[in-house]
């Protein structure tokens, strides 16, 4: 192979050096310059003319100078003082534009200085010891994060720097961070006359390399051009400060590739699986290839394109010297041979759940704060020291995700069915035909449909009643990749019953509407007969989905019961005590008790008061959503469990990641903004948590002797379903903690098609529970608050009234002081005895 041209090492070096000395083309490194105008045909300069009329030339002497016309004159002046008013206005102009660059890049030590680029680069994020209370290390926010491997220029391949060079800034080694010829044609062509076909680009790789440094990337208009006049003074800034070498080297470990790739070194190891320096020239060509459009060269899913773009850096390398005439007919003649994607090499990570969770929290308060992109703010916190002091509990996140790890399916069962998908994504699993064909269905408009095997997933979020998250995570298995789908932190579901106490009941006790032992008859709010709500199902059979109510009436079976209760049966319309539809969570109950509260009274709780603003506005102002479940996006995990928070002492925080950031100087910059204040009563509180221990200790409890029991500490609880079993929840809550479990499908599907009567939220129950049995060991004994004004009483089971001597059967119910009922005055004359609830039949899980 013919020798190469040498990179400049200094400044000094000469600017006109010999392009190199193999056989390939040489570059120029000279100015252009203009050919020679032609000699005169006389040889030499002409002499001059004397003047007409001068002495000598037989004249009278000389001519009086005549006075120019008046006219002229005046234009003459206007123009004069046009021009001496533009110069004036261009030096103002000029003051103004060094005084803004000034000002505006004022700050900028810290992000342009290149002799501390890498140890600039991280962030770290400190927990608190649940074992000595003190502040540990717990995760390193830093470029490696996001896949970039720092090395020096001199395991950098000449040939990668000039595939670089030759087709982003062929002038680098001989310009001053910035052409100015370039900038002047760009801008005439994008403010004034379109001159080129296209918008052209004149950034040097200076300039390009201030983008990755600062994130400062305005397209056009006004800001464009502001943005444009920082970053030419910066990249002089650069010129001055740094040698080439030194500048090029930060370019190449800073330059972004696909996804979160970053850096040639990290680019050569996900691509070719080699060492930057063992690169070949064609592999050089096609990483400086992939960086002009990462999206559109991705040598994964568009190779024809990066071979093309590939070619044309070869081509640019031999048309300016770089490499012969045959060198780069042989390298635009080799295949694109990428290396096998090695998960363990590529998308190992040591980010939990929780830390990419707090990553995107934080990205959003500096955007917030600072009023940029989340592209720069990601930036500011890759490379500016901060100190983050997280919530995160490392010791209980620990025992969380060895639980979710769910090891030979112990505690979720896998489900696995087909789903079809438009396209397949390198995670998703195949199906295969018998022949081992990918197995594939093609409609007449040509469309193509996969199919792929998925799985139950699952999500588990536990917060303290401060707030605090103290663990998270987003899915079940292995974590192998950073920012990946949290479904606990950022995926809203539908909450089934989970939503009841939290909206319809906790309302019903605070205004005192219902109580402990409040009778309710277990039976539709709704008959057909009322022609309130429709039947969807024989709508949709009959044509008459379009219809308006009021039309709708001409068709009797064009409505329906509701709600019926789980399993569907409309109950067995027998009065039930509150408590009771509560702990065995019927619809028929809870729906009476949303009745009497108000949709739009619940869904205004819910949105503003416990921050559930994931639901919609417009549709979910009803009994069904709010009651129900059925929302039309539903709620985060997170969200979920940070509503629960309220049935400890009735107050409720906004769930949060982190207390405070420190910056490098250990000064704050960001404190936490949530909120904290009283959402109930404490007295309403104390009766939603007795009422909620019910579903675990009641023999008709859902949950029902499903709590843990390291301790001996009382836990309350609620479950939730919705429809086909799509989706399950339950959130529970210990003195200590409460907690958010959900199991489902990404894609909702009915789980009793794949896993039949396994498809029951005990599931999620007995997951909550193993993990409270390991989390508490040890812990204090603790009980939950009683608050004052909450009394017990013993209540009749006939009426639900205060009982007296006379009442057949009496319970005791925990009730408001201030709000007692009334005194039972029922005529038990009759001799009817009650007799235990009837529960055959009925699935309470």
């Amino acid at each position: 192979m013919n020798e190469i041209r040498r990179i400049h090492r200094s400044d000094s070096e000469g600017a006109g050096r010999s392009a190199g000395t193999g056989s390939g083309r040489r570059v120029n490194t000279t100015r252009s310059r203009k050919e020679a105008l032609p000699p005169s045909s006389g040889g030499g300069r002409r002499p001059a003319e004397p003047p007409a009329g001068g002495k000598g030339s037989g004249g009278k002497g000389p001519k009086k100078e005549k006075k120019g016309h008046p006219i002229l004159r005046g234009i003459f002046r206007l123009f004069a003082t046009l021009f001496c008013l533009g110069v004036m206005a261009g030096c103002a102009l000029v003051v103004c534009a060094v005084f803004y660059v000034v000002q505006a890049t004022a700050n900028d030590g810290d992000l342009l200085n290149l002799d501390s680029i890498e140890l600039s680069q991280s962030s770290v994020v400190v927990a608190t010891d649940p074992d000595t209370g003190q502040q540990v290390e717990y995760a390193t926010l830093r470029s490696s994060n996001s896949h970039r491997m720092w090395v020096d220029l001199e395991q950098i391949p000449t040939y990668l720097q000039y595939a670089f060079i030759c087709t982003e800034d062929k002038d680098f080694y001989n310009e001053p961070g910035f052409n100015l010829k370039r900038t002047v044609g760009a801008m005439i062509n994008e403010y004034i006359v379109p001159i080129y076909s296209g918008r052209q680009g004149a950034s040097t790789i200076e300039q390009q390399l201030i983008k990755n440094l600062t994130g400062d990337d305005s397209a056009s208009g006004i800001e464009g051009a502001l943005r444009k006049l920082r970053e030419i003074y910066r990249a002089y800034t650069l010129y001055r400060n740094y040698s080439k070498e030194t500048i090029l080297e930060a370019y190449l470990n800073t330059i972004s590739f696909t996804g979160t790739i970053q850096g040639v070194q990290t680019a050569a190891l996900e691509y070719f699986n080699k060492d930057v320096s063992q690169l070949t020239l064609w592999e050089c060509a096609a990483i400086a290839s992939i960086t002009n459009n990462p999206t559109n060269y991705n040598p994964r899913t568009n190779p024809e394109n990066l071979i093309n773009r590939r070619n044309y850096v070869l081509y640019n390398m031999w048309n300016q010297g770089i490499i012969s005439e045959e060198v780069y007919r042989d390298a635009i003649a080799q295949p694109l041979v990428l290396a096998e994607e090695d998960v363990s090499r590529t998308t190992a990570t040591n980010n939990s759940y929780f830390t990419d969770a707090l990553f995107e929290e934080v990205v959003q308060d500096i955007m917030e704060k600072e009023g940029i992109t989340e592209a720069a703010a990601q930036q500011m916190l890759y490379t500016g020291g901060f100190t983050i002091e997280a919530t995160v509990n490392p010791k209980i996140q620990t025992q969380m995700e060895e639980l979710m790890l769910n090891t030979d399916d112990a505690y979720f069962p896998a489900g696995w069915h087909e789903e079809e998908v438009s396209a397949l994504s390198e995670d998703d699993i195949p199906v295969y035909n018998d022949d081992g064909t990918l197995k594939t269905t093609t409609a007449e408009d040509g469309t193509v449909t996969y199919y792929r095997n998925v799985r139950t997933q699952a999500a588990m979020v536990m917060l303290d009643y401060d707030g605090n998250v103290v663990a998270m995570v987003g899915g079940l298995g292995e974590k192998t990749q950073d920012l990946t789908l949290n479904r606990a932190y950022s995926v809203t579901r539908q909450t089934g019953s989970a939503i009841k106490p939290i909206g319809a009941y906790a309302l019903g006790i605070e205004y005192g509407l219902v109580n402990w032992s409040t009778m309710l008859n277990n039976s539709p709010l709704y008959l057909k007969s009322d022609m309130v709500i429709r039947n969807d199902d024989y709508c949709r059979q009959h044509g008459l989905s379009g219809l308006s109510d009021e039309a709708l009436r001409a068709y009797p079976n064009a409505w329906r019961n509701w709600p019926q209760n789980y399993g569907g049966n409309y109950g067995d319309n027998r009065d039930v005590p509150l408590w009771n539809g509560l702990a065995r969570s019927l619809n028929t109950i809870a729906a009476r008790v949303g009745d009497l509260v108000g949709a739009s009274t619940i869904f205004n709780f819910a949105y503003n008061t416990l921050q559930l603003d994931t639901l919609d506005p417009v549709n979910d102002v009803g009994l069904a959503p709010m009651v129900m479940g059925s929302q039309t996006h539903g709620v985060t995990p997170m969200a979920l469990a940070a509503a629960f928070q309220i049935f400890y002492d009735g107050q409720y925080t906004t769930p949060h990641l982190y207390t405070r950031i420190l910056d490098r100087d250990g000064n704050i910059y960001l404190e936490n903004n949530a909120t904290s204040y009283q959402a109930l009563t404490p007295q309403t509180a104390t009766i939603m948590n007795q009422l909620l221990q019910n579903v675990l200790y009641s023999s008709v409890g859902t949950a029902a002797g499903r709590y843990p029991t390291t301790g001996n500490m009382r836990s309350f609880g609620k479950t939730g379903t919705t429809t086909d079993e799509r989706d399950l929840w339950f959130v529970g809550g210990t003195p200590y903690y409460v907690t958010a479990v959900w199991w489902g499908y990404d894609s909702p599907y009915d789980m009793t098609r794949t896993l039949g009567s396994q498809a029951r939220t005990r599931t999620c129950v007995e997951a909550w529970k193993a993990l409270m049995n390991v989390v508490q060991e040890g812990y204090e004994y603790k009980e939950f608050p009683m608050a004052d004004g909450v009394v017990q009483r013993s209540y009749c089971t006939e009426s639900g009234l205060l009982a007296t001597s006379g009442c057949p059967g009496t319970a005791v119910g925990y009730y408001n002081a201030n709000d007692l009922p009334a005194t039972c005055n029922y005529d038990h004359s009759g001799g009817v005895v009650p007799t235990q609830l009837d529960t055959t039949g009925i699935d309470t899980d």
